[in-house]
């Protein structure tokens, strides 16, 4: 499994995280935390291409 990064800038909280990545992935990726070293589902896709996911641990977005 691969480590995670940090997506920064910080998003503050889950709801500007959702706006800032809307589309949902069918197969997501699974990354680990680079803060609590659990399982991150990479399942948001960003306007950009860019895959990220949401740590319920951590309250942080991972980016692979």
């Amino acid at each position: 499994m691969r480590e995670g990064r940090w997506l920064s800038p910080r998003h503050p909280d889950r709801s500007v995280f959702e706006r800032d990545f809307p589309k949902v992935q069918l197969n997501p990726l699974d990354v680990s935390c680079p803060g609590c070293k659990g399982v991150v589902k990479m399942a948001r896709l960003g306007l950009g291409g860019r895959l990220a996911g949401w740590c319920a641990a951590c309250s942080r977005g991972v980016t692979s």
